[in-house]
């Protein structure tokens, strides 16, 4: 290794212990934390003070003692003793407890951080059997750089965990040991990601068809042996806790504000029921959708790989003029079959749903990119990685914190906001993690999921957009629409409006003051579970503040253009 990435390696691992020391993770938080969050957190302590699964009133008492707000839509299970248990998968859990025993919530960032470090370490390690140094360790580099897996370093659940030991279980899978025995520990992380994420089984699968493809009985015994022991011993742990063999079976519910056994009063019945009884019934899939997300999927605006995980599609590219060995055939497959999986039987959310930064499912997925094709790898355009992620992910690296807390940020911001925005995903967008902007009526039998924030505050039956900026937004009518009127009044100045359903586009003059309606006839909808879905834009020209140029006005708000809609049947 050359002295230079030796120094590299050397200062990213004193990176990750101050920063993991120096920051303070309640406060960065604001004193609280959201659903996944809440609940790896709740098991991470539950696991290091109390070595079990269970969730008790000390458990509460010590998350509220640093988390001042608490642990907001934490998921529980009653099971059939009546005893409450934490409703996630423990592996994470489980690997991060050591370090949150011995160091607390910095623990936890220095447990992440490391897991980063140990992938860096092992992609460049696995390039170097083949190829130069230097295009290794730049490539390794913008593999993890390039990409929104980085800032997952301050996320408190099991997406970053899900890269890793992906990743690790396929570094022990391919590299080329002087001691083949290594390369059994592919069998404990394999089960590891399955019991964390179970459809990760769909392209593990595959990679053991590649040993039996290639006849390799010895090492297809032992990996699975081992892979079944380690996955039946962590099935085990579960049912001697909680009774049950399934983590996220039985009688589950959120809590937000109020948590079980804080005070006598709040009980385990007091709080939202979470249930898949019905998941086939409600299920909602067309050869329509499966083209939308498959599309999304790659050029999506809040959940694309292009924006958030470029470096993907790049080496996919980069796979397709290269040489090909017989077992990239296989790692393809995999792709495609986890891809496959999270599209069609997730067709309403196959990103992680409104607190995701990108599509955090895809970390389960992008270690395969990597190592595909990694014999014959190509090393053109490396800069590639990096410009991207200038174009898309600027704002993301400069405002890491913010970032996170409100995923919605890349989306509504340039260049990304030119990108479609996923209607598939309506019901999960980013968007909606702004209470004033998911499922809006204006008085009407259709509701509305506002995309970014140019608009004031709804009226009773209108909206006035924000200033002279394009007002973006799904509605969601009961039925196929026949045709929209839409009401444009106009601020005390000649503008001119430009509005948009679907593909159709029209820009209207209106004088000052004045009132036009824009009819649009025979727009093509999306049909999805609860009616059919239509995109629409609105932006006026120009902008005036009452506050500032009509007398005696206390009204400081920027308008640009009142939108009245209604829908012809």
């Amino acid at each position: 290794m050359p002295k230079a990435i030796r120094c590299f390696f050397l200062l990213f691992l004193l990176f990750v212990i101050v920063f993991s020391f120096a920051t303070d993770l309640p406060h960065s938080k604001h004193g609280g934390f959201f659903s996944d969050e809440s609940t790896y957190y709740g098991l991470i302590q539950s696991l290091a003070r109390d070595g079990d699964l269970r969730y008790e009133r000390a458990d509460i008492q010590r998350i509220k003692e640093a988390y001042w707000v608490g642990p907001m839509g934490i998921f529980l299970k009653r099971g059939a003793d009546g005893r409450i248990f934490y409703a996630k998968s423990f592996i994470y859990p489980l690997a991060a407890a050591p370090f949150f025993r011995l160091f607390g919530d910095h623990g936890i960032l220095l447990a992440n951080g490391l897991m980063l470090l140990l992938a860096l370490l092992m992609g460049f390690r696995l390039l170097r059997q083949y190829h130069p140094p230097w295009p290794s360790f730049l490539l390794t580099l913008a593999c993890v750089f390039g990409s929104v897996t980085f800032i997952y370093i301050w996320w408190t659940t099991a997406d970053l965990f899900n890269f890793f030991v992906n990743f690790a279980a396929l570094f022990f899978f391919f590299y080329r040991f002087r001691r083949p025995a290594w390369g059994l520990l592919a069998a404990p992380l394999f089960a590891a990601a399955v019991f964390s994420k179970p459809n990760n089984a769909l392209h593990i699968g595959v990679l053991f068809l590649l040993l039996l493809w290639r006849r390799e009985w010895k090492r297809l015994i032992a990996l699975s042996l081992l892979a079944a022991l380690f996955l039946g011993g962590l099935l085990a742990f579960n049912y001697q806790q909680t009774g049950e063999f399934n983590y996220q079976g039985g009688e589950r519910r959120s809590f937000y504000g109020e948590f079980p056994l804080e005070r006598s009063d709040y009980t385990f019945d007091h709080a939202i029921r979470m249930t898949a009884d019905n998941y086939w019934s409600r299920w909602h899939l067309s050869p329509a959708i499966v083209l939308y997300n498959l599309f999304y999927y790659l050029f999506g605006r809040f959940t694309g790989m292009l924006v958030y995980f470029f470096p993907a599609l790049f080496l996919l590219l980069l796979f397709a003029f290269q040489e090909k060995e017989r077992e990239d055939w296989f790692l393809l497959a995999g792709i495609v079959l986890a891809i496959l999986c999270y599209v069609l039987l997730m067709p309403d959310n196959y990103f992680g749903g409104g607190g995701s930064l990108g599509n955090r499912y895809f970390l389960n997925i992008y270690p395969l990119f990597f190592f595909l094709g990694h014999r014959r790898r190509l090393f053109r355009f490396l800069l590639a990685p990096a410009a991207a992620a200038v174009l898309f992910l600027s704002p993301v690296y400069m405002q890491p914190l913010a970032s996170s807390a409100d995923p919605r940020t890349p989306g509504i911001a340039f260049p990304v906001r030119l990108f479609p925005a996923e209607k598939t995903q309506y019901l999960t967008l980013p968007s909606n993690t702004n209470p004033k902007a998911f499922g809006r009526s204006l008085g009407a039998d259709y509701r509305l999921y506002i995309l970014n924030d140019n608009y004031n505050p709804i009226e009773e039956n209108a909206v006035w957009t924000y200033s002279d900026r394009e007002l973006e937004f799904f509605l969601l009518a009961p039925r196929r629409v026949r045709s929209f009127e839409l009401q444009l009044k106009n601020i005390p100045r000649a503008n001119q409006v430009f509005v948009a359903v679907e593909h159709k586009r029209r820009t209207v003059y209106i004088e000052p003051g004045g009132v036009r309606t824009v009819s649009f006839a025979n727009v093509p909808g999306l049909a999805v579970d609860g009616g059919y879905l239509y995109a629409l834009r609105v932006r006026s020209g120009r902008s005036y503040c009452p506050y500032f140029e009509a007398e005696g006005s206390r009204d400081q708000r920027l308008l640009g253009v009142q939108l009245r809609i209604q829908l012809l049947y």
